[in-house]
């Protein structure tokens, strides 16, 4: 549990660090939390009162120690009211538009996907379209949820990089038509809420904290989907470096002389292991012919749907579609291996749709690598993939909202990296 202060000027992060305590460690009373969070009992008991009054936080029955009654004044079990905050979750991918409805325990209520319509030569309107059909999921969500009043707003997860200096404005190198949107406020404008807009690769790495009992964590999300990004959480903090884009692994270089990458280098990760680059690489090897015999489309919304053939075809025996995931799977554990180096993490989590049929030759590739880490003698790093799914982002997004509004920082309140737009709690000074 982080440690709090007890000046009276840093009341809203006392009250953050409280409430993440609570939420964190159901049934923990007034008493934990002081001995916790090094905050006086009496500054305790004041926070929990004006959560309860917010109806945040409820209290249940007194505390007992092996059936029997504490001696003198009771300790009362503190638990969040899971549906006192609610938050949807948004994320942006070329063909579809994922979402979620997230409760403050971090239940996932309700989740939709929107496809959306394939636009040729009509990239002006791509952005457009897409926000069109989020609206449309995003309402339909908060529709399910009862209790519209809850939602507390909008996170967007979508790839970098993202300029937060003013109206939050995405160029999504991985989604066409992506340049220099007003997507926050394009979405607030259509829906009517506050908008939070994240990075997709750091709001599935928010995703994973936020719904993780586990305290003091220092992991790095590895993101495969149609581009490849990472999220760097160190002893529970979010890094997201001078201006949010932190790590942007994608584009960490593998290959000096490789193939130009979309965002204007060469022999980036992404141009060498994103699976459109397998995929290129594979019709380049076998020829065009051939690899629509295979059942490769080629086309640009086909990417991970070929991306999923070749494992198939890798795993029955294909040698050339196998070579070709390998050398990407490699590429992934170099890259994996000099991030573990520099901010020394004890956990590599895995997620993203690319993974849907190489996911376990990226992990081995992971783990092989990190076998020669600097700190491997002095703590294991554990590989794994996430349980959130395809919707990692979607889900962390919204999130990212809940840590936003109810969990920051001192610095993350006081000097963010991005505007702060979803403040639900008023400080408690």
């Amino acid at each position: 549990m982080r440690r709090g202060t007890n000046l009276p000027w840093v009341g809203d992060y006392n009250q953050a660090v409280v409430l993440d305590g609570v939420r964190r460690h159901p049934g923990t009373s007034r008493t934990d939390l002081a001995l916790a969070t090094g905050l006086t009992l009496q500054t305790v008991s004041n926070i929990v009162r004006r959560l309860l009054e917010r109806g945040l936080v409820a209290e249940g029955e007194p505390l007992s120690r092996n059936g029997s009654r504490v001696g003198g004044k009771p300790r009362t079990a503190l638990a969040v009211r899971s549906g006192a905050a609610l938050a949807v979750g948004v994320q942006f991918e070329r063909e579809h538009v994922d979402a979620v409805l997230l409760d403050l325990s971090g239940e996932v209520l309700a989740a939709d996907r929107e496809p959306l319509p394939d636009l040729p030569g009509s990239r002006e309107r791509a952005v457009e379209v897409a926000v069109t059909h989020a609206t449309g999921v995003v309402r339909r969500l908060i529709d399910t949820c009862g209790s519209p009043d809850a939602v507390l707003g909008v996170g967007v997860a979508v790839p970098g990089p993202l300029d937060f200096a003013g109206p939050v404005r995405s160029s999504a190198i991985n989604l066409p038509g992506w340049r220099g949107v007003a997507i926050a406020d394009m979405l607030a404008a259509s829906t009517g809420l506050p908008v939070l807009v994240e990075n997709d690769a750091t709001a599935a790495a928010v995703g994973d904290l936020w719904r993780s009992r586990r305290v003091g964590r220092s992991f790095l999300y590895v993101h495969v989907g149609a581009g490849i990004g990472g999220g760097v959480v160190v002893r529970d903090e979010v890094l997201r470096g001078e201006s949010g884009n932190a790590g942007e692994i994608g584009h960490v270089v593998v290959e000096p002389d490789g193939p130009a990458c979309s965002c204007g280098a060469g022999g980036c990760l992404e141009a060498v292991a994103a699976p459109a680059a397998v995929v290129r690489r594979y019709a380049e090897r076998v020829g065009v012919a051939a690899a629509r015999r295979a059942g490769l489309r080629l086309a640009e919304r086909s990417v991970l749907d070929d991306h999923d053939r070749l494992g198939v075809r890798a795993a029955a025996g294909d040698e050339a579609a196998g070579q070709e995931l390998q050398t990407a799977a490699r590429a992934i554990g170099r890259v994996v291996l000099g991030v573990v180096n520099v901010v020394d993490v004890s956990e590599v989590v895995l997620g993203g749709s690319g993974l849907r049929h190489a996911g376990e030759r990226i992990r081995d590739a992971v783990r092989a690598a990190l076998g020669v880490a600097m700190t491997r003698e002095v703590h294991p790093v554990e590989v794994r993939f996430s349980d959130a799914g395809e919707q990692a982002g979607a889900l962390g997004a919204a999130s990212a909202v809940l840590h936003e509004a109810l969990s920051s920082t001192w610095v993350g309140v006081h000097v963010p990296a991005r505007e702060i737009v979803i403040s639900p709690v008023a400080p408690v000074h």
